[in-house]
């Protein structure tokens, strides 16, 4: 394809997409803090980077993005906007009923906003799929790319969480103009076993939910939960490239192995 952004084709392109492919590519993130060194827009370019990247291996259409998530406990600290979870929820239910309604019946929704943005993005995503008999997933950079990411960390237990080595590492190989590494810090604070926030630290957890008024001090008033001081670009050309290959290897899947019928396509009113 020409442009692979939805909304740089003419409605006509959008059909002969889907004569021959029925699967879209979702961008999801968030406007929030990302301490000193990386910009507030951080995850929505990450998810919109990936996906173009991966609509070039596969020759795939992206939506438009979806640039804001659920994001309360980083209204700590200036400039981040959040959605009510509802209204998340609701947006992705709107989004992909239009895109079905069209006949899209895969929906890959790649989501920047790690692990925060998935309660909502579950429930719109599950009530969809039961409504409407589409297929639809969501490619989180946590379980996507988890091995890369064990793989390629440098950092102590405890230094992966927000604004840290692999979020910054991809960010300097992606958008450099953007950051200033010479910013990064590090906060791993003591936590007990079972709320231990980094996802590549075994063992048993308790999940637990973040609060504006405490988390600007669990994040030392910078805006960091782990240690951003050892990513540079190489590990994120490193972690990102294995990051496409693993979403246009499962896109390749969805076209050749997944059967979809739809039912109950409506227009979202």
């Amino acid at each position: 394809m020409k442009n692979y952004w939805l909304q740089e084709n003419k409605w006509k392109d959008v059909e002969e997409y889907l004569e021959k492919k029925k699967t879209i590519l979702i961008p999801l993130g968030s406007v929030e803090q990302h301490a000193m060194h990386l910009p507030l827009g951080t995850d929505s370019f990450l998810a919109q980077a990936i996906a173009e990247d991966v609509a070039k291996e596969t020759d795939t259409l992206i939506a438009p993005p979806i640039w804001t998530g659920w994001a309360p406990h980083h209204m700590a600290y200036k400039g981040t906007i959040t959605l009510k979870p509802e209204t998340l929820t609701s947006i992705v239910e709107d989004t992909c009923n239009s895109l079905i309604y069209h006949g899209f019946e895969k929906i890959i929704l790649i989501n920047g906003h790690r692990e925060a943005n998935l309660p909502p993005i579950k429930i719109g995503m599950t009530k969809v799929r039961n409504k409407t008999g589409a297929f639809l997933c969501i490619a989180d950079p946590f379980y996507i790319n988890a091995e890369k990411g064990k793989e390629l960390s440098e950092v102590e237990p405890g230094g992966i969480g927000h604004a840290e080595e692999l979020e910054a590492s991809q960010m300097y190989y992606l958008l450099p103009d953007l950051c200033e590494p010479e910013a990064s810090a590090k906060n791993i604070p003591k936590k007990h076993r079972f709320l231990e926030h980094d996802p590549f630290v075994p063992g048993d957890k308790m999940i637990t939910a973040s609060d504006v008024h405490t988390y600007k001090e669990a994040t030392k008033g910078i805006g960091i939960m782990g240690d951003a001081t050892l990513a540079n670009k190489e590990k994120g050309k490193e972690y990102h490239e294995a990051m496409i290959k693993n979403i246009a290897e499962f896109v390749s899947h969805c076209e050749t192995d997944i059967e979809v019928e739809l039912r109950n396509t409506e227009i979202p009113i």
